[in-house]
């Protein structure tokens, strides 16, 4: 246990330099973070809703895929960007960069297990 510490130690302090580049560009990071994560669920939310609306007409059914589109995605990208970044904030300015690291890792496990890689 003392090991995996001791490396987990070094890799901080080995992070610590990034930690104001990391924080410079977090907007752009939560953004990504979030965008990236409509991606891997998109699909799923679109068939979601294409279930419960699937027995109305045309019109209402593309207003309705508009609508989620613009406001429901949108709403997601938004506030979902403004989420991610207080979460990635909360662990401090320390830990910022080995946060944002394993988030994309664990992203990148998850899409691959989605078969998006």
């Amino acid at each position: 246990m003392e090991v995996i510490e001791e490396i987990f130690q070094q890799l901080v302090t080995a992070l610590a330099g990034t930690s104001g580049w990391v924080q410079t560009h977090i907007s752009a990071i939560s953004t990504a973070i979030v965008t990236i994560l409509l991606v891997i669920f998109g699909d799923e939310i679109n068939g979601s809703i294409k279930k419960q609306i699937r027995n109305y007409n045309f019109l209402l059914r593309t207003a309705a895929f508009v609508a989620l589109c613009v406001f429901g995605y949108g709403l997601l990208a938004t506030a979902g960007a403004a989420a991610v970044r207080s979460m990635l904030l909360y662990f401090g300015s320390r830990y910022l960069p080995l946060t944002v690291i394993v988030a994309f890792i664990a992203m990148g496990m998850l899409a691959e297990r989605k078969k998006y890689m």
